[in-house]
């Protein structure tokens, strides 16, 4: 068997023939062939109140909030679709928003977020948000512990707030988009590192990962508890949904009322995305390609979905680009000295989530042997615990010499992870 895994905007062939496979593909089906159809219909018939046309009917203004480019939706082709029907409700572009919810995020060049939204009609301002810049931010309401929660103007304020997210597996959330695209997307920096921090809780006199920050887990999950009860501090009218198939377009669409649209594309994302399959010496898998694998920050995602199926010292082949490094600045100090104790002591000192998503990164490495195939520099590979590799081949032909007996899964395209729950 030829594997082709994605990587960066291309695939990567791996040949594991001679060896046994076994591959954990989704259900999810390709990608809708006609997307603003999908769109359209979910916008024109939602799970729950009235059709966005009839909520943006008599509203001054409107914000539709969209995610930033580390989540793929095919934002250029949905978005039309959104703001169409707010045209033909007698909306003004001129009083249209479209505020791209970057989180901790940094901000994209002109060219990449021209190319993000796509052509829109002139009059329709596009904004990125910053989470650092508290003059842009109005509080909404409140954390559990009693500290400020703001978010965007535009967000808080809007006559008509649209959210448009992909929901997927998160690696502690639970699951992306919903709510998320609210907190943390149009979110204070300092809320939304307090969320992320409870990732962490105290114990014995230490910290230790909160075991229900898994993915796929939301209910007795702290992060994932407190984002929904912020997203009710200031609900979307109308929150679009959608679910990737398996070649990362997506392939279901669901509207209305946040929890409603969102818990009916969770339940599709389980029901394509968690696959039975036990635990296996040997895995090969990639982080889904761009721009997924872009930094370490997003691909070390599909790393954690993929360890999942590992057994304990387990091997996994691996594949991201990485070409763009860490994929935050915050994310240096940790990676200058990523010995969990060190990682730990700063993060008692001052939360960074970017510290914890490099605790979570050696954590894996240390557990598993870890075969890297990217553009990383090498030196900060190895220090993070990979075993960077050129050539995949001599990995495999590692594996036929010495492990030729073992089975070998494979993830070869969007990450899947281990059933959660008995199928009905």
């Amino acid at each position: 068997m030829i594997v082709k895994l994605p990587f960066a905007g291309d695939t990567l062939a791996v040949d594991l023939r001679g060896l046994k496979v076994r591959p954990l593909d989704p259900a999810a089906p390709h990608g809708a062939s006609d997307l603003p159809r999908l769109v359209g219909w979910a916008l024109d018939r939602p799970l729950g109140g009235a059709t966005l046309a009839e909520l943006a009917h008599g509203r001054t203004d409107a914000t539709v909030v969209v995610p930033d480019a580390t989540r793929k939706i095919e934002l250029a082709t949905v978005l039309p679709v959104v703001l169409q029907r707010l045209a033909r409700a007698g909306v003004p572009d001129r009083r249209v928003s479209v505020l791209v919810a970057c989180g901790t995020h940094p901000p994209l060049d002109q060219g990449s977020l021209a190319s993000l939204v796509g052509p829109l009609p002139s009059g329709i301002r596009v904004m990125q948000h910053d989470a650092r810049d508290d003059g842009a931010l109005v509080r909404v309401g409140s954390l559990a512990d009693g500290s400020a929660l703001r978010l965007h103007r535009l967000a808080a304020e809007a006559s008509l707030l649209v959210t448009v997210g992909g929901v997927r597996h998160h690696y502690f959330a639970g699951f992306g988009g919903g709510p998320k695209m609210v907190f943390p997307g149009v979110a204070g920096y300092r809320e939304i590192q307090a969320n992320h921090a409870r990732v962490l809780r105290r114990h014995g006199g230490g910290l230790e990962r909160d075991p229900g920050c898994q993915p796929g887990v939301l209910d007795g999950n702290p992060v994932a508890e407190e984002i929904a009860r912020a997203a009710d501090c200031r609900p979307p009218d109308c929150a679009l949904c959608l679910v990737p198939g398996r070649n990362g377009r997506p392939a279901f669409a669901a509207a209305g009322p946040w929890r409603i649209a969102f818990a009916a594309a969770v339940e599709r994302a389980r029901n394509w995305y968690e696959v039975a399959g036990g635990r296996f010496p040997l895995v090969v898998a990639s982080a889904g390609g761009g721009p997924a694998d872009a930094t370490l920050i997003q691909a070390h995602k599909g790393l954690d979905a993929a360890c999942r199926f590992l057994d304990e010292g387990g091997e996994v082949l691996f594949a991201a680009d990485l070409s763009s490094g860490s994929g935050s600045v915050d994310m240096q100090p940790f990676l200058d000295d990523p010995r969990p104790s060190a990682i730990m002591q700063r993060l008692a000192e001052r939360w960074v989530q970017y510290g914890h998503t490099t605790l979570r990164l050696v954590s894996l490495t240390a557990r598993y042997r870890v075969h890297l195939v990217s553009r990383l520099d090498d030196a900060l590979a190895r220090r993070l615990g990979f075993h960077p590799v050129s050539d995949p081949a001599a990995v495999v032909d590692c594996w036929r010499r010495t492990r030729g007996g073992d089975t070998v899964a494979v993830i070869a395209g969007q990450p899947v992870f281990p059933l959660l729950r008995p199928p009905a």
